[in-house]
């Protein structure tokens, strides 16, 4: 019976992926006969290109390759331990911004996985959404179908949800809504069984200063204090990455889905305005070759890389793009445009009465940490399911809620020349865009999060500014795929994303007073300790500040191509045929929290979107 099946599928599949193997696999270029054909080909697999891949391969007589920069990884400790993440060598290094104008001119670190699995594989595992009023604002940008109403769905399939001991959810003040969960999906989410006795001090000084705690941060509300979840396998406490949830848990019976790692694409081939394949190139040999697409070709190598292959292959602003010699296919100004990051500053503290253990006491005590291994071993509940330096409780905030000065703030936005913050002469559709974007943020600044506030219970809180009005760009310097492009963060180039920073950190300051944390005596020691005048402390701030926390996104934006839009809501990029972008690089905004639940989320509607309109569902 199993022969009589796999002759089946190796006719549908055809001659070129005749001799690729019964498995889902990974390949070399020497697997690929020369004009090797398949149905798909989707350049980057990270979170989203791997999502796609594994619903678009579910048809077994459609073939998808995946074509990644980086290699597997090895299952390395660093990756799967939450307790010792990052797993350094599995990021794009180095990779650096631009000088940032508005902070001395300083060039930041830009952190992006290069890895099969690409940011879930070296990110903190959190599986955040954000508020609905945020992706309601995408709609009106253009992304028809994409509310939260719209992607809820997609929330839920994209998931198993563990629910937490009965027990240890009562101790520690955890609730959920079972209805905004989904129980048969890919992705494990789980909410971590170990907690540091500090968090009950955090969450209590919190609740003194009427910060709300809602029933499921998950719900379309992601404002108050509560519990964070991560992608992490309930059983094991091990890392739950796309490359696991979405290529290993599927490749035994998939022949259809092969993997190219280890390989960067160079650009889009064309015929005419159509996408029929891609230029590749093996970073380590540097063996290049072409694969052909029947059906489609995909971009999801991220919000750096996606628009650079973009505008590599001629799609972008065809001005920008002639300097370097390249014919333009599709003249999409937006290519690169409408970068958005979090912000990201850590205030550090001496803590003279804190409590044992805390987040920082695997690192400090020798015993602890051997004792928390062996329980982390032996599939107990341990410090190593806490990713390293995060703690388990996350503060969201609107600005009314971070600060009584939130109309001031407002009417400062409503002042600034967006062309002024675009450099001055922007494209004319690109501004067009921006004003309506600045309009909706602007409108929402007291009704969804805006500023986040984490404490590990170690020795500084984490602050987020996560409605920045600021924008930033992608833009290629070279025709080589292999040669970073220019990546400018446009950090706090509206000030008033500084102003809202200033808001984060003073109501850090204030929780941080509250009787339940100040028994444990923090004493800050950076970024302004003892300082009182505003000026003083942002010029502080805008020294210790990162312009990134890894969330970056939004440059083939989703939205009007009069608006300097790039995809549409079926994520098919403008003034071209067969080609699409299905990761973070099409969102119009960012949002709250961490992505990578969305990221999750929105790849399973777009591979839904692509195979309706191939008759494959």
């Amino acid at each position: 019976m199993r022969s009589t099946i796999a002759l089946s599928l190796i006719l549908a599949l055809g001659v070129h992926s005749r001799a690729l193997g019964w498995h889902a696999r990974a390949i070399t270029e020497r697997d690929l006969a020369s004009n090797a054909t398949y149905d798909f080909v989707i350049a980057g697999g990270g979170t989203a290109g791997l999502t796609v891949a594994d619903r678009l391969s579910e048809t077994l007589n459609v073939s998808v390759l995946v074509i990644e920069f980086g290699p597997f990884d090895q299952r390395e400790d660093e990756v799967m331990i939450p307790g010792l993440f990052p797993a350094i060598p599995y990021f794009w290094l180095p990779l650096m911004s631009t000088p940032q104008t508005a902070l001395g001119g300083t060039s930041y670190t830009v952190p992006c996985g290069r890895v099969v699995g690409g940011g879930s594989m070296v990110n903190a595992m959190f599986m955040s959404r954000g508020s609905a009023v945020e992706y309601d604002t995408w709609a009106q940008l253009g992304a028809t179908g994409w509310t939260w109403r719209d992607l809820l769905p997609y929330f839920r399939k994209s998931e198993t949800f563990n629910r937490p001991d009965p027990i240890y959810a009562a101790e520690h003040n955890i609730t959920w809504d079972d209805s905004v969960h989904g129980f048969q999906g890919p992705v494990p989410v789980t909410i971590a069984p170990y907690d540091y006795p500090g968090s009950a001090n955090f969450y209590n000084g919190a609740r003194s200063l009427g910060i709300r705690a809602p029933k499921d941060s998950q719900a379309g509300d992601a404002t108050g204090i509560y519990r964070l979840q991560r992608a992490v396998d309930a059983k094991t406490q091990a890392r739950s990455s796309a490359r696991v949830n979405h290529y290993d848990r599927v490749i035994d019976t998939r022949p259809n889905y092969h993997v190219l790692p280890s390989t960067a694409v160079s650009k889009v081939v064309f015929q005419g305005t159509s996408a029929v394949g891609v230029e590749y190139i093996n970073t380590a040999s540097g063996v290049k070759g072409t694969v052909h697409a029947s059906k489609e070709a995909i971009i999801a190598a991220g919000a750096v890389h996606t628009p650079q292959i973009l505008q590599l292959s001629g799609v972008g602003d065809a001005s920008y793009l002639s300097k370097f010699g390249i014919e333009s296919v599709a003249d999409l100004p937006g290519v690169g445009q409408n970068l958005q990051d979090h912000l990201v500053l850590s205030v550090g503290y001496n803590f003279t009465s804190n409590l044992f253990p805390n987040g920082g006491s695997l690192r400090t005590n020798s015993t602890y940490a051997a004792e928390q291994r062996a329980l982390y071993n032996a599939q107990q509940p341990s410090a190593y399911d806490l990713s390293t330096s995060t703690g388990n409780l996350f503060i969201q905030l609107p600005l009314s809620n971070l600060t009584n000065a939130s109309a001031s703030i407002i009417s400062l936005a409503e002042t600034r020349d967006p062309a002024e913050l675009l450099g001055g002469n922007p494209d004319p559709g690109v501004l067009q865009g921006y004003k309506k974007q600045r309009k909706l943020i602007i409108s929402s600044l007291n009704a969804s999060g805006v500023g986040d506030i984490s404490w590990n219970t170690d020795f500084a809180t984490s602050l987020y500014m996560v409605k920045p009005l600021s924008r930033g760009s992608v833009r290629i310097n070279s025709t080589d795929v292999l040669t970073a492009p220019l990546i400018d963060f446009g950090a706090i180039t509206d000030p008033t994303d500084l102003e809202m920073l200033l808001a984060v950190y003073l109501k850090n300051r204030e929780l941080m007073a509250t009787p339940d944390i100040a028994i444990l005596s923090p004493v800050e020691t950076s970024p302004a300790p003892g300082l009182t005048d505003k000026d003083a402390i942002k010029d502080a701030i805008k020294k210790t500040l990162t312009p990134t926390n890894a969330h970056h996104c939004c440059t083939a934006a989703m939205m009007k191509r009069e608006d300097g839009g790039v995809v549409d809501p079926q994520s098919r990029v403008y003034g071209t045929k067969r080609l699409s972008v299905v990761d973070i690089s099409a969102w119009p905004l960012i949002v709250a929290g961490g992505p990578m639940g969305s990221v999750y989320a929105a790849a399973e509607k777009a591979a839904d979107t692509i195979k309706a309109r191939h008759g494959l569902l």
